[in-house]
């Protein structure tokens, strides 16, 4: 293993310019707030919040697309993003809407229970909408400001803390979420008091963004907003071909983790009945995992790029689907599953992110990434809608081969699998600065983990090489001292 791997990471200096402490403290709190809010209002609670206001299979999906189709706004918002250097400001006042929509969505399981409101889900529909649109603009202006605050050599550093203290927050809280939810019989008041408290963290988080720093040395664009100004943009980002292959990765991927990821927690819930606290608490594998190793991958993706870190990754997550079909025979696996993908999906989500920093020339990174957005959103909102139907198309059909039987979600899994291995090509041909070779990587990858399976070994053993000593010390050292009693 790379012996600079080892040694704790630092950021480099660019320009003379490092994170202040205060400012990096903030950075921090941000996500730690946030991420009490994302834990407790999303993942299998928002698939069980869904299923409380009444949607089925296909609706959830078709829920799930409304919310994507938002980001064929994303052009315009980029356009915005550009034109305007206080880059704080627009997204503080994006991020405004959506979360006072939080506190709607805490009251309509009350307005359920007391039949004041007769058709919930077309309330949320109206809230997801505009919630959408706002997290779109959110999203542009927050990328392009954190791109101007975070000195780019120590990215794979700073953002790899923030993932750090985020996965913490969200592994106590997701396992919280749960058994709040399941101690309650009325799961009208479960939900709306705990979607009450994320409401509430929030606005908390909203509040470290307003002790951020505003952006400086910002370079904005000039040209006035035309009806060709949009077309003509995203044609300059369509120019740049080796970024175009980075959004068919993107969206290639993007469609085959939604097509059955949308899916797999209303599985757990609808068909293999694990309560919230169990589901929640597998979920703590992945997140412990993807925090064990998330220093490890931000020295690698500094020190060797973004690219074969993702290459590595992407293919393993590939596999995972395959195993899902599987947990009704053994849904112990679910815990096999989510210890590799806690490994892998935070190497994943760093490389991705550092990658899509490099690529986006900082002058036009809110049109580039504004491109890459509608590219993903309009993966994201076609398959939810395809494995939605093809749940639908199978319905009751039962698959018998030899001694087992898989049901409509088990054969989408298998489906989904196919879907996974096919976006890498993409990535392959993708050129990054100063990448290194996969087989390279590959082989620092290896010995990071056997450095970790020994190191876990190891502290697997601790308990008995404290009681081989202790031993050893009563029988042995009682014989020296009769040998010196005897002199």
């Amino acid at each position: 293993m790379d012996e600079n791997l080892s040694k704790p990471a630092e950021p480099d200096v660019e320009q003379g310019r490092t994170l202040p402490k205060k400012v990096f403290k903030d950075f921090l709190m941000e996500i730690g707030t946030a991420n009490v809010w994302s834990a407790v209002m999303s993942g299998s609670i928002a698939t069980g919040y869904m299923l409380l206001l009444g949607a089925t299979e296909f609706e959830f999906g078709l829920l799930v697309a409304i919310g994507s189709i938002a980001n064929i706004s994303a052009p315009f918002f980029s356009f915005v993003v550009d034109k305007y250097k206080q880059k704080k400001k627009l997204t503080i006042l994006a991020c405004l809407p959506v979360r006072i929509i939080q506190f709607c969505l805490a009251a309509l399981p009350l307005l359920i229970f007391y039949k004041i409101l007769p058709k919930p889900l077309i309330a949320y529909m109206v809230l997801t909408v505009i919630m959408s649109f706002f997290n779109v603009f959110a999203n542009q202006s927050w990328f392009s400001w954190m791109g101007e605050i975070i000195p780019a050599k120590g990215r794979g550093y700073y953002f790899g803390k923030r993932s750090f203290v985020g996965g913490a927050v969200s592994m106590v809280f997701s396992v919280l979420a749960g058994l709040y939810i399941d101690s309650f019989t009325n799961k009208y008041f479960g939900f709306s008091s705990l979607f009450l408290f994320g409401s509430a963290f929030a606005m908390f988080a909203l509040y470290y963004f307003t002790q951020l720093p505003e952006a400086e040395n910002v370079v904005c664009t000039t040209e006035e907003f035309t009806l060709n100004t949009i077309p003509r943009r995203m044609k300059e980002v369509y120019a740049d071909k080796n970024f175009i292959k980075l959004v068919k990765f993107n969206s290639a991927w993007t469609f085959g983790m939604t097509l059955i990821g949308t899916y797999q927690s209303m599985y757990l819930i609808k068909h293999l009945h694990m309560s919230y606290t169990l589901m929640n608490s597998y979920l703590l594998i992945l997140s412990l995992m993807g925090l064990i190793t998330l220093a490890f991958w931000g020295k690698v993706i500094d020190k060797y790029g973004s690219k074969p870190v993702m290459l590595i990754t992407s293919n393993t997550l590939g596999a995972m689907p395959i195993i899902w079909v599987f947990l009704s025979y053994a849904p112990w696996l679910l815990g096999v599953i989510y210890f590799i993908a806690g490994a892998c999906w935070s190497g994943f989500n760093l490389g991705s992110f550092s990658l899509m920093m490099k690529m986006a020339p900082k002058e036009k990174r809110a049109s580039y990434l504004a491109f890459n957005t509608i590219s993903v959103g309009i993966a994201a909102a076609v398959a939810p809608l395809v494995g939605g139907t093809i749940l639908k198309i199978i319905g009751d059909y039962k698959l018998d081969l030899v001694f087992m039987q898989f049901n409509n979600y088990q054969i989408l899994f298998m489906l989904g699998t196919l879907g996974r291995f096919f976006p890498t090509f993409f990535l392959r041909q993708l050129q990054e600065q100063k990448e290194e070779k996969v087989e390279k990587v590959l082989l620092v990858v290896r010995s990071g983990i056997v450095e970790g399976i020994n190191t876990m070994i190891s502290y697997v053993m601790m308990p008995f090489s404290y009681i081989g000593h202790f031993a050893e010390d009563l029988i042995f050292g009682s014989e020296e001292e009769d040998k010196k009693d005897c002199k």
